[in-house]
């Protein structure tokens, strides 16, 4: 008969444990060099940012159309005017920024909770019966100078056995994988130098 205790005790824990956590160290070195990749695409990536968008609001008077598209006419035969707005647009004149200082930072992952799960189901069942048969059986004759007779008896005895055992097992991993603010030391600090007014120059870090 297979011992339960044999079973359990072959389920691979330890390698299980190992592979997984092997697995994790593996990843987090890739992605952490992902990151750092990005930081230097981020670093060294342009494009041309527009500071600002002036709209000049102007007024634009115009004359009402009546019937037929002439200028309708007040009861001292002026005509009627509306002020409309008119709208001037100045763009600023453009100039090249990185993506890091357009505040597109990159985005780190570490991996916390991790667990392993195994289910086992072992199933054993045994029957046994057994049939014991006892049989008797007598005859007799006579005629008219003797009697005689006879008795015989019969044993009949079986025995079976039924036994079955089975053994199911599952294991599920999972693993919790969370972003993470990028490390202080490897992104680059800004300054910010305000010199529009020379006698009022400013300095600001980031």
């Amino acid at each position: 008969m297979p011992n339960v205790g044999a079973e359990l005790a072959s389920v691979p824990f330890g390698k299980m444990i190992y592979d997984m956590a092997s697995a994790i160290a593996r990843s987090q070195v890739a992605l952490d060099k992902a990151s750092i990749s990005l930081v230097k695409v981020l670093a060294n990536t342009t494009f041309d940012y527009v500071p600002d968008v002036v709209e000049t609001l102007l007024p634009n008077p115009r004359p009402v159309k009546g019937l037929g598209g002439a200028p309708l006419m007040d009861k001292d035969g002026n005509p009627v005017m509306v002020t409309g707005v008119q709208v001037e647009t100045s763009v600023g004149d453009s100039f090249p920024l990185t993506l890091l200082q357009a505040g597109i930072n990159p985005t780190f992952y570490q991996f916390t909770n991790s667990t392993i799960e195994v289910k086992m189901s072992i199933t054993s069942t045994q029957e046994s019966s057994n049939t014991f048969d006892v049989g008797v059986s007598v005859t007799a004759s006579a005629d008219f100078l003797f009697a005689s007779g006879s008795v015989t008896s019969h044993v009949n005895f079986s025995s079976s056995n039924k036994y079955s055992y089975s053994v199911t097992g599952s294991s599920s991993m999972a693993t919790t994988l969370a972003p993470v603010p990028p490390p202080k030391n490897m992104m680059p600090r800004f300054f910010l130098v305000n010199a529009m007014d020379p006698a009022k120059i400013s300095i600001s870090q980031s």
